[in-house]
């Protein structure tokens, strides 16, 4: 093995490290982004059924429906 096949070999080994790396480093990221969409998601979730029961213990038919109807989107998930 000559000079530059070992030099061209080190090369590559220090690219596909550094593409591995990059790789983790978005899937890290990626993760957590995730996590955190779903706990901001539960927290809106959570607030908007106390303010359901809320206006249910007010009495408050009308806020009541429109709190319904923002609650929708949370339903299926």
């Amino acid at each position: 093995m000559n000079k530059h096949t070992s030099s061209f070999q080190a090369k590559m080994k220090e690219q596909a490290q550094q593409k591995q790396k990059r790789a983790e480093q978005f899937f890290v990221s990626l993760a957590a982004q995730l996590i955190l969409d779903e706990a901001f998601f539960e927290h809106q979730r959570e607030k908007l059924l106390v303010q359901i029961d809320e206006a249910l213990a007010r009495n408050d038919y009308k806020s009541f429906l429109e709190l319904s109807e923002k609650y929708r989107r949370y339903q299926d998930n």
